[in-house]
C-alpha cells in the first residue's frame, strides 16, 4: 500500500511539473524589433513572423540616427494586419538637434502617417558617441524629448506612452546611472539567448524590466530582426 501511495504521489508531482511548465510557456511572450535598415519589409514576412509565434513588434521610427523612417507606418500596419497584437515604435535620436523640435517633427510624422494609434514610443539610449560627454546635458535632453512626446501623444491607454530602451553598460556612461526615469517602462538589452528576467541586475532605479531584448541579429522570414521577450 505504501509503495502504491508513493507511486501515486510521484505521478501527481510529475503532472504538476508538466502543468507548471506549460503555464510558464504560455506566460512567455516572444516578440521582435526591426530596424530602418531592413527597408520595406513585405506583408508576407510579417505573416511569417506571426505564424512563427512572434506576438509583438517594435519598429524603428527614425532613419539611422535621426531623420524619419519612410517604412515605419507600413511596417506597423502590416504587423497589425498579420495579427501581431502590439506594434510599437522606437526612436534612435539625433541628440545634436534640439530635443523639442526634433521630437515634434517626428511625432507629427508618425501621427500623420497612422503609425501611432494605441502603441508605445521607446527611446533608444545607447552609444556614447551619439551623446554628450556631460551626463547632465544628456538627462536634460532626454527629459525634454520625453516631455514633448507626452504632450503630443497619449493614445496607448497608459499613464505614459513612452518607455526606455537601454542596458546598464550604456545607461551608466551616458546618464551616470540617474534614477530620474525609473518610473518609465524599461526595455532591457542583454544578449544571452535566454528569454527570462532572472538574470537582471538593477540599474537606473529599475528593479525589473518590462521587455528583454535577448538575441541580436536573427535571419527569419526573409528579413532580419532582434528577438525580444516579456
Amino acid at each position: 500500500v505504501l509503495l502504491h501511495c508513493n507511486t501515486k504521489m510521484i505521478r501527481a508531482f510529475l503532472a504538476l511539473l508538466i502543468v507548471s511548465a506549460a503555464c510558464l510557456a504560455v506566460d512567455a511572450t516572444q516578440g521582435f524589433d526591426l530596424s530602418y535598415f531592413q527597408g520595406d519589409v513585405s506583408q508576407s514576412s510579417f505573416d511569417c513572423l506571426y505564424d512563427n509565434g512572434y506576438e509583438f513588434g517594435i519598429i524603428q521610427a527614425t532613419a539611422g540616427t535621426g531623420g524619419y523612417n519612410p517604412y515605419v507606418a507600413d511596417d506597423v500596419n502590416r504587423g497589425k494586419a498579420a495579427g501581431i497584437c502590439c506594434m510599437d515604435v522606437y526612436v534612435f535620436p539625433d541628440t545634436s538637434q534640439d530635443a523639442s523640435s526634433s521630437m515634434t517633427t517626428l511625432i507629427n510624422n508618425l501621427l500623420s502617417d497612422g503609425a501611432l494609434t494605441n502603441n508605445m514610443v521607446w527611446m533608444d539610449i545607447e552609444g556614447t558617441q551619439y551623446w554628450s560627454s556631460s551626463c547632465t546635458d544628456n538627462v536634460n535632453w532626454l527629459s525634454e524629448a520625453i516631455s514633448t512626446i507626452e504632450g503630443m501623444y497619449n493614445g496607448c491607454g497608459q499613464s505614459t506612452c513612452v518607455g526606455i530602451y537601454s542596458s546598464a553598460s550604456q545607461w551608466d556612461p551616458i546618464m551616470c546611472d540617474t534614477t530620474d526615469f525609473s518610473s518609465y517602462q524599461l526595455w532591457w538589452a542583454y544578449y544571452d539567448n535566454d528569454p527570462s528576467f532572472s538574470d537582471f541586475s538593477p540599474f537606473g532605479g529599475w528593479s525589473s524590466p518590462n521587455i528583454k531584448q535577448y538575441k541580436g541579429t536573427t535571419s527569419v522570414c526573409s528579413t532580419q530582426i532582434d528577438v525580444d521577450y516579456y
